[in-house]
């Protein structure tokens, strides 16, 4: 049978990422172990590697020590090759960060925002934060942002903190920037830097759980971020606890995020004559029973929704992240008893859980990682994406 053009130019794309993944996966590799590995035949691989080589994609890195004979000479993804650009958008500030191909952050910058702001102001301050932080190739952008977005279309279809609905911020900004961007929840960028880079390297099934000024979740099903139909899954802070509860900023009452957020220990904190979440910490610290309460109050509430999620999907491990991680000996103890026995036993028995690797950073590194996961993806992986 005849081989088309295209088709050959798809195999040979094809076994180019197989090669790539492959010295990502496992680091420094004779072209023997490559071939062994990949099952590509000998002259063929020769002819890759060069290429390869050639583009600076991967490096040549020294010799294998010799066991008798002649030693093999090691082949090396080169994560200098390019680099992308991660942005969090916040309700008060941008955060921006130059990333290599191995999530190593090269460089930072910040941008206020002003209150509330507004999807002009922030398009603008993203494209001169991306020329402040471009140097050398530039595989694209990576933003990452509260609420429900459609990563399709690069839309924030909705979100509470920020005030928006159905702001675009794809399509404006490929045209002024004049490379590829895209766009993502901002717990599911998380999600994917921890899983890559991270404290979820080792599951292929778990759940990132961020707390902080929302409850935000992500999902890993077998290796792959599960999104849901319109980029909307893992909206936990949303599910109801309290039907006649106080009212949520999305509009409907008795949302875990009422009680398991920052919202909820703001207002503990005015409620036991503390000026504000700091000093309610403080105040737990010193063993202030009220303030210890909050924080357990908190932990419990928190526990709920997430026994709802072991439930539902049975995770290897709960990654917990997020800004409000800096109390976490406060409201884990209480978090934990929730989900270790009142989960289903045979779903809790073995249940990781375990904190986020990458800290505040995870988001900015997740928000490059939109762009260099695409990068990586094998030819065939992105028919029909």
């Amino acid at each position: 049978m005849q081989v088309r053009k295209g088709d050959q130019g798809l195999l040979r794309d094809h076994n180019r990422g197989l090669i790539v993944n492959l010295l990502r996966a496992v680091g420094p590799s004779s072209r023997a172990d490559i071939a062994r590995r990949t099952g590509l035949a000998p002259s063929a691989l020769t002819r890759l590697v060069r290429e390869l080589i050639r583009e600076g994609l991967v490096v040549e890195t020294g010799k294998r020590p010799s066991h008798g004979g002649r030693r093999a000479t090691l082949i090396a993804f080169n994560p200098n090759f390019a680099t992308t650009i991660g942005i969090k958008v916040e309700a008060d500030r941008l955060l921006g960060a130059r990333v290599d191909l191995e999530g190593r952050i090269e460089a930072r910058e910040e941008s206020s925002l002003p209150a509330p702001p507004s999807p002009s102001g922030v398009l603008e301050r993203i494209i001169r934060l991306v020329d402040a932080l471009q140097r050398g190739k530039t595989l694209g952008v990576g933003i990452c942002i509260s609420g429900s977005v459609d990563p399709l279309r690069g839309v924030d279809l909705y979100s509470p903190i920020l005030g928006w609905r159905n702001v675009a911020l794809q399509p404006p900004l490929e045209v002024k920037l004049g490379i590829s961007v895209r766009v993502e929840n901002d717990v599911n960028a998380l999600t994917l830097a921890e899983h890559w880079y991270g404290a979820g390297r080792a599951f292929r099934n778990f759940v990132c759980l961020t707390v902080g000024e929302g409850i935000g979740a992500g999902v890993v099903i077998n290796g792959e971020l599960y999104r849901g139909t319109f980029g909307g899954a893992g909206e936990v802070g949303h599910i109801t606890i309290d039907p006649d509860g106080p009212r949520c900023r999305c509009g409907e009452r008795g949302c875990l995020e009422v009680f398991a957020s920052d919202r909820f220990l703001a207002a503990e904190a005015g409620r036991l004559g503390f000026p504000d979440i700091p000093s309610l910490e403080k105040a737990a610290r010193a063993s202030v029973d009220g303030a210890q309460g909050a924080f357990a109050r908190m932990g419990r509430y928190l526990g709920i929704g997430a026994k709802n999620l072991v439930n539902l999907l049975n995770p290897e491990a709960i990654v917990l992240g997020g800004e409000r991680m800096e109390s976490v000996d406060l409201f884990l103890p209480a978090f934990e008893d929730e989900v270790r026995n009142h989960s289903f036993p045979e779903a809790a028995k073995e249940l990781k859980i375990i904190p986020a690797a990458l800290g505040e950073d995870g988001f900015l590194i997740g928000a490059a990682t939109l762009v260099s996961s695409e990068f990586f993806r094998l030819p065939t992986e992105r028919i029909g994406t």
